[in-house]
């Protein structure tokens, strides 16, 4: 698991190897999980799940199969294409900024769905 939500890191931690990169903006997790990709990881979920826009938030979580050991190029194809669209909406977007409780809750709805994503892959 990469990811700059602390809340993800918090819940995660001692269950799964989490990577936590705090002040890491979503492009920067998307190219983390795409270098691990490379590497020969998985993608389990999609990283642009749940219909929320790069430009909704700021927390990203990309769950990975780090024990693949073959490089799959859907895997590639999909963070590809989700880095693309990310810098898309990013760069067309005026750069929001968010009160603290509405980082809380931002950080809840990425924490929620990782583990609704989590409860499907079981």
């Amino acid at each position: 698991m990469i990811t700059n939500n602390p809340r993800v890191y918090g819940e995660y931690k001692g269950r799964f190897p989490v990577e936590y990169h705090e002040g890491a903006g979503q492009e920067e997790i998307l190219r983390m999980a795409r270098d691990a990709i490379h590497l020969g990881a998985k993608l389990l979920l999609h990283p642009m799940m749940g219909r929320i826009r790069p430009n909704e938030t700021p927390y990203k979580s990309v769950l990975l199969d780090l024990d693949a050991q073959k490089t799959s190029f859907l895997s590639v194809q999909i963070i590809e294409d989700s880095i693309a669209q990310t810098d898309k909406l990013l760069n067309h977007a005026q750069q929001k900024t968010y009160s603290d409780s509405i980082l809380v809750d931002l950080q809840y709805l990425d924490l929620q769905l990782l583990a609704s994503g989590l409860a499907e892959l079981r």
